[in-house]
């Protein structure tokens, strides 16, 4: 077993690198989006607000922004794009379901969703969107059958099943949805498609392309992210539990299931949150085990895969402490380059590629 020192060593890192993430990606929006409050307020109409079926036989085209920076961005004088300027998008770009998806999010109206899931019900992006962001656990639950029948081969479906089962307090369907996973190895949440519906969108509403990127990135949010961590915490008390009552047999599988979870969030994850995450996971069932014991890639032990988890801790944290200025300080060619990289290769590697920059 590692040291106490240890241990609270690496919460603390973790901890650290958590805080940098949102520095960098979080507080930026939460300016953001303060911003279009503060804007949203000076202007808001007295009368009623119409329907979207009364402003689009009106509709002539919202006057188009120009000038619109990344500085400007970063620091929170942008604001988001309003339902005038959603409805021309979608006019001009076609109602598809990315576009529809796109403009849930960047209106928080899931009306858009549901008619997306409506119109395209065998499209599993539109299913997992109403599985995360659904009113209801009615809602939500009739989603993720969808999103699974839709997807059969993603283990998200399952992971959000057995959120689900444990949620409702049963744990034998939810022990039946992560077995399942476990024949699934594909982890994707479609997550690069809405940032890209949600970058055209801005495009349409006249930013330059560079501006329009990171916007669409800085806008993101990866509701899938509470869900998981739930289920990982109710699978590790199941696994404390069979030990504590000396069901070994039982146990095992629980953490096979474990380390899976956070090595695919860690594997399939685009954002720099996933590596975290699925580093959060793995560690708490590595734990669990003798360090001699085999239980990471490449035949690792789990001794030496809880030090190569260190060591990318440490890394994301000092990868967090540099970006926010070197980004800052970039010029735009080199600014647009990031954002190419970070959607062929994942953010984590875009960072290390920006803060290695001469």
């Amino acid at each position: 077993m590692m040291s106490f020192r240890r241990l609270a060593q690496i919460a603390a890192a973790l901890a650290l690198v958590a805080v940098s993430v949102w520095v960098v990606r979080g507080k930026k929006w939460e300016a953001l989006r303060k911003s279009v409050v503060i804007v949203s307020a000076e202007v808001a109409p007295i009368s009623k607000p119409r329907s979207a079926a009364e402003i689009i036989p009106q509709l002539k085209g919202p006057p188009k922004r120009t000038g619109v920076t990344i500085k400007e961005i970063l620091e929170g004088k942008v604001p988001q794009l309003n339902q005038l300027e959603i409805e021309a998008f979608l006019k001009n770009q076609g109602r598809t379901t990315i576009n529809l998806l796109a403009a849930s999010r960047l209106l928080n109206d899931l009306s858009f969703a549901r008619e997306a899931a409506k119109a395209d019900p065998n499209n599993p992006s539109a299913q997992l969107e109403l599985a995360l962001r659904g009113e209801t656990p009615e809602e939500k639950s009739a989603a993720v059958a969808a999103f699974r029948e839709a997807a059969p081969g993603n283990s998200l479906g399952d992971y959000l099943a057995a959120h689900q089962a444990f949620a409702a307090g049963d744990a034998g369907g939810a022990a039946a949805a992560l077995i399942q996973s476990l024949d699934n190895p594909l982890f994707a949440d479609y997550s690069q498609q809405l940032v890209a519906g949600s970058e055209q969108a801005y495009l349409d509403a006249g930013y330059e392309p560079t501006a329009a990127a990171g916007v669409a990135m800085l806008a993101l949010t990866i509701p899938r992210v509470q869900p998981l961590m739930e289920v990982s915490k109710n699978l590790l008390s199941l696994q404390q539990e069979f030990i504590r009552t000396a069901d070994f047999d039982t146990a095992e599988p629980t953490v096979i299931i474990g380390l899976t979870l956070g090595q695919r969030i860690q594997d399939q994850g685009p954002y720099l949150i996933d590596q975290l995450m699925g580093v959060s996971i793995e560690r708490k069932f590595l734990e669990q085990l003798d360090p001699l014991t085999q239980a990471g890639p490449g035949g690792q032990t789990a001794g030496e895969r809880l030090d190569a988890l260190d060591a990318k801790l440490m890394e994301m944290r000092s990868l967090t402490t540099a970006f926010t200025e070197k980004f800052a300080s970039s010029d735009e060619p080199t600014q647009a380059q990031y954002l190419e990289k970070m959607k062929s290769e994942g953010e984590l590697a875009a960072m290390r590629w920006l803060v290695g920059l001469k």
